[in-house]
């Protein structure tokens, strides 16, 4: 008697530990879903509005809140997902005893019966494992989820934080990557290929496999469809559109130079820069960030027809910094021929002497002032001594002579330095 007694209260305390690091575990994984805060990306953007570019870690997401998400979105996803959404509590009873029939007939776990709920679950804190375990977790968690948020939170939940494929986290960011559309703008074949995508988004994938995708947008619809959601008009319509799919780089870097500059300037204040979900407006204008790509690509082109076939050219490079005159701001900025083979940034990162391309700004002072082309400036020496330290500076010109006065034109165009010296010191410097 006192063995069973032993072995009964082992048994007791086991289950009672059971109980409790079970409970405990549900209480972390349901916070991770009740304090939803995901890693969201951050765009930069040029002065017009348009997009440079997208900065995320691991997963791309852009968020768009429930009163967004149009209402044909909604409902294509309850019609196909879980018709009784928001009627039940978490878990569909009627439907698991319909998977558990089947199972049984199969001698296997063949259906699931999940809710939005579970699913949202499964997809957040679970595993995708077909296991017994992870189906009771599953089920706890979401009458948990189900007694603290409302339908809508869970579908705004479930909308951001699901997989779409292609590298598409949320509906918001697929609508987008896909499509290049806003939620809005979306036409209900586009809807249903979207809402298809969560059950196997590498295999829906319609810039992979636009076949397959579309066979899954037209289950959607007939779904949709059977139940009376949408009228045979607008079935029959859908199901014949065939979408313009895109199939883009996610980070949609229009500008490398500019981005890196970005990341340089904002990441030691902004340490969650890259998961934080920031919109960030820049000066840069994307037209003339493009025109000055192509204008240093044609001065590269043309420096290597001037150079020969013999010339060693594989050194040669070059950047382009466009600046508005009136206020300072950077319009463009190309800091290399191609940043594919070289992220360095010549514009920023050479710490080179300006030499004479500073000149033009100078001489564009005097003609300011009212000096003309013709204006005469003494191309002379001069030293300059150091009242601090007593060094002297004796500048020249490369080719070491004088010319007296000279005009504003020449000195220019012969790149006098003493000239340009002397003008620099008619300014009062």
């Amino acid at each position: 008697m006192k063995y069973i007694m032993t072995i009964f209260s082992m048994v007791i305390f086991a289950t009672l530990m059971a109980v409790i690091f079970l409970y405990a575990q549900i209480r972390f994984d349901a916070h991770k879903i009740i304090e939803y805060n995901p890693k969201l990306t951050t765009q930069i953007y040029d002065r017009n509005g348009e997009l440079i570019a997208n900065l995320f870690e691991e997963e791309h997401r852009l968020y768009v809140p429930y009163d967004e998400i149009p209402a044909r979105v909604i409902e294509a996803l309850v019609a196909t997902e879980d018709t009784s959404f928001f009627e039940h509590g978490g878990i569909n009873i009627e439907a698991i005893f319909r998977a558990i029939v089947k199972d049984i007939k199969a001698m296997k776990l063949v259906e699931g019966a999940s809710t939005i709920t579970q699913q949202l679950v499964k997809n957040t804190v679970l595993t995708r494992q077909k296991t017994l375990s992870r189906k009771l977790n599953e089920a706890v968690l979401a009458y948990t989820i189900e007694a603290e948020l409302s339908k809508e939170e869970i579908l705004e939940r479930y909308f951001n934080h699901v997989y779409f494929g292609h590298g598409y986290y949320g509906i918001k960011t697929a609508a987008l990557g896909y499509f290049n559309k806003s939620l809005d703008r979306l036409s209900l074949k586009e809807i249903a290929m979207l809402v298809g995508l969560p059950k196997a988004p590498s295999s829906y994938d319609p810039t992979r496999h636009m076949d397959l995708s579309l066979s899954r947008a037209n289950q959607v619809l007939n779904r949709m469809h059977t139940i009376g959601w949408i009228s045979e008009d607008e079935y029959t319509k859908a199901t014949l559109e065939h979408p313009i799919v895109y199939d883009e780089t996610l980070t949609r870097n229009r500008a490398p130079y500019v981005v890196d500059e970005v990341i340089k300037t904002l990441l030691p204040e902004y340490e969650d820069l890259k998961r934080g979900g920031y919109q960030i407006y820049t000066s840069i204008d994307l037209k003339l960030q493009q025109l000055a790509h192509e204008s240093l690509n044609v001065g590269y082109q043309g420096m290597v027809a001037r150079a020969g076939k013999n010339a060693n050219v594989s050194e040669l490079n070059g950047a382009m910094v466009v600046v508005e005159n009136n206020t300072g701001h950077v319009l463009a900025l190309v800091g290399g021929l191609d940043y594919a083979k070289s992220s360095f940034n010549r514009a920023t990162q050479s710490r080179r002497q300006p030499g004479s391309s500073f000149k033009p700004f100078l001489y564009q002072k005097a003609l300011d002032l009212g000096y003309s082309p013709l204006s005469e400036i003494p191309d002379i020496s001069r030293t300059y001594v150091n009242s601090e330290t007593d060094e002297t500076w004796t500048p020249r010109n490369y080719e070491n002579n004088f010319e007296g006065l000279i005009t504003l034109k020449e000195a220019i165009v012969h790149s006098r330095n003493l000239a340009t010296i002397n003008l620099l010191s008619s300014f009062g410097a």
